[in-house]
């Protein structure tokens, strides 16, 4: 049997959930239901803006480190490196990582969040922000070379 979802918002879903339910076989696999308040996921506009505002924070970050380095004659490398000493080491995964993705893998380790696609609105918007003040804390340190 493959799996259902139902959002009941009126009697009409409500009596096709019902109707699943009392003709789902019981054997020989058991079957869970789970009955919960219904939270509104994260809208495709806010999952626009974190990806926009995840990469344009990589984007300073790398700006600010390839300037110091080209103003100091040292590699974006070796300023890395010597950030990374005053950075913790989730901070560090981030402050090398080449993609919004990478990072985005390390905020939810984090945060504390298995996934972000399931986050409601509420929630997406209390992530952004954490996301957005790990961020803005690595490149307030990187600017702080200069």
């Amino acid at each position: 049997m493959t799996e259902q979802h139902f959002i009941l918002r009126d009697g009409h879903v409500r009596d096709r959930a019902m109707l699943a339910i009392n003709t789902m076989p019981l054997k020989p696999t058991l079957m869970e239901v789970v009955i919960r308040p219904c939270e509104k996921t994260r809208t495709l506009g806010q999952n626009a803006r974190y990806w926009a505002t995840l990469s344009e924070h990589l984007r300073q970050i790398n700006a600010t480190v390839n300037q110091i380095a080209s103003d100091s004659g040292h590699t974006p490398l070796e300023i890395k490196r010597g950030l990374a000493g005053q950075l913790a080491p989730e901070e560090i995964a981030i402050l090398f990582a080449t993609r919004p993705e990478v990072a985005h893998e390390v905020l939810k380790m984090v945060c504390n969040i298995p996934t972000s696609t399931r986050l409601g609105t509420k929630k997406s918007i209390e992530f952004e922000e954490r996301v957005t003040a790990a961020m803005d804390g690595i490149l307030a340190l990187a600017r702080g070379l200069t």
